[in-house]
């Protein structure tokens, strides 16, 4: 008997419901197979065995590897993240001193291109592969508490766009409070179209969701509009104190609402009105105001012109070596302390652990070491190997369009999903499908920046 589209939609829910997750150091394995990649596009580029402006080469050493970590060979991660990185420190013992080009000064970071763009290429990945059997459930979002892939994924989203706000925040001028948000809420206003736009497309077409996620009506579309103007009114708080302060005085009122009682009602009250029906979506909002605070501070530690005049520098006695050994420096010292005080809480705390439903404290900490710390392997990559320009164009390509490439690949991931019935196919269907899509999400943005110069802003 042939299944009707009610009952599969009940199928795909129960799917993607009741994970339990996986551990923080395969997330962290898995993930680091974005710095193995730079390290062997690194060595490759200055070996001159491959074309850098080539989109074939790059499409096959960032997605492909990347891809297999999170679905065939998600069982083997570390074996493909340490073999590339091997791969990729031969090639370099192998350049001769002639052969190996010195690199031009550029004050673009070619890190943070690469940071970036690999947080996106995980995060349209992880959008439609989980529809798949061949994405493990461990990889899937936690229905409540514990740590998976794809929380770690929707953390760094946020965290990543507070560090590439940071450069706006340090050349702002003297503006008025009614200028400044009045800029937010027209940059807002996009995104929360794009939110309604999704919700309507998802009731019209009755599309399988999740409502322990966010709620019946909220969708991640709505937590980044609404991000702009709340970091505009607490941005002035900046002149007395840093962004990190802010962000985790956020964090630990929040933390301290929830265990007041907020987080039994958010798990467990009934949704009879707007607030109880979208509580996820409403309340988690402050966890990732939070990170995106702190995301603006970790941005204006590495774009700041200053640094060896920072008191970590001058303490450990490195202000006088090249900025971007300090930035390491920096990075690690910040993303150490937050490993410190999020295994501190989860010891002391065990029964409030990691929840991306309501992005409580030990998330906070979670995603912030987490993103500091591949930030920093990143950094520490290039401060020795060092890279001309921008970086990857592919990479370049796609952070000048970040928010289309998401949402193409929102799209993209609804029709595939309207199409054809995903958990269904086999292993060499899903895999086929993945990589056409992955294709398409990365060459599109490409032939919009590299061939006509197209920068859509939302």
């Amino acid at each position: 008997m042939e299944m009707t589209e009610e009952a599969y939609k009940l199928a795909k829910e129960a799917h993607v419901a009741n994970c339990t997750g996986g551990t923080i150091n395969e997330v962290s394995m898995v993930c680091g197979s974005i710095v193995s990649s730079h390290m062997l596009w690194i060595a490759l580029a200055r070996s001159k065995w491959i074309n850098t402006d080539s989109f074939l080469p790059q499409f096959i050493i960032y997605v492909l590897p990347v891809l297999s970590c999170l679905t065939l060979a998600s069982d083997y991660a570390s074996w493909v993240t340490i073999g590339m990185g091997t791969i990729s420190l031969i090639i370099s013992w192998s350049i001769s001193d002639a052969e190996d080009s010195k690199v031009t000064p550029s004050n673009y970071k070619p890190f943070l291109t690469v940071y970036r763009a690999g947080t996106m290429i995980s995060t349209c990945i992880a959008i439609l592969a989980v529809d798949f059997q061949f994405f493990p459930r461990r990889f899937a979002k936690v229905e409540t508490f514990g740590t998976s892939l794809m929380d770690a994924g929707v953390g760094s989203f946020v965290f990543s766009s507070g560090v590439v706000a940071a450069r706006g925040y340090i050349n702002q001028n003297n503006q008025s409070v009614l200028t400044q948000m009045i800029k937010s809420i027209r940059s807002a206003f996009p995104i929360l179209a794009l939110g309604f736009a999704r919700l309507f497309l998802t009731k019209s077409v009755n599309y399988q969701e999740h409502n322990s996620e966010y709620g019946l009506h909220w969708n991640f579309f709505f937590t980044l509009g609404f991000l702009p103007p709340f970091v505009t009114l607490l941005g002035f708080c900046r002149k007395m104190v840093p962004f990190s302060i802010l962000g985790l005085l956020t964090a630990v009122i929040y933390q301290v609402s929830l265990c007041q009682g907020l987080q039994e009602w958010i798990l467990n009250a009934p949704r009879v009105d707007l607030i109880s029906a979208n509580k996820e979506g409403i309340f988690s909002f402050f966890g990732y105001l939070s990170i995106f605070l702190l995301g603006l501070d970790c941005g204006v530690t590495i774009f700041r012109n200053d640094i060896s005049q920072s008191r970590l520098s001058r303490w450990l006695g490195i202000n006088e070596k090249p900025e971007i050994k300090q930035t390491t420096v920096h990075l690690f010292s910040f993303s150490a302390l937050m490993w410190v005080l999020f295994y501190s809480w989860v010891y002391m705390y065990p029964d409030y652990y990691v929840s991306r439903r309501m992005a409580n404290l030990p998330y906070i900490l979670w995603v912030i070491a987490f993103n500091t710390s591949l930030i920093s392997c990143l950094v520490l990559v290039e401060s020795k190997n060092g890279v001309s320009g921008r970086g990857p164009p592919m990479l370049e390509a796609v952070n000048i369009n970040g928010l289309f490439t998401f949402l193409l690949a929102n799209i993209l991931t609804g029709s595939i999903n309207l199409s054809m019935r995903t958990i269904y196919a086999d292993d060499f269907i899903s895999s086929l499908v993945n990589v056409l899509y992955m294709l398409s999400v990365m060459i599109l943005p490409w032939i919009m920046w590299r061939r006509y110069k197209l920068r859509i802003k939302f």
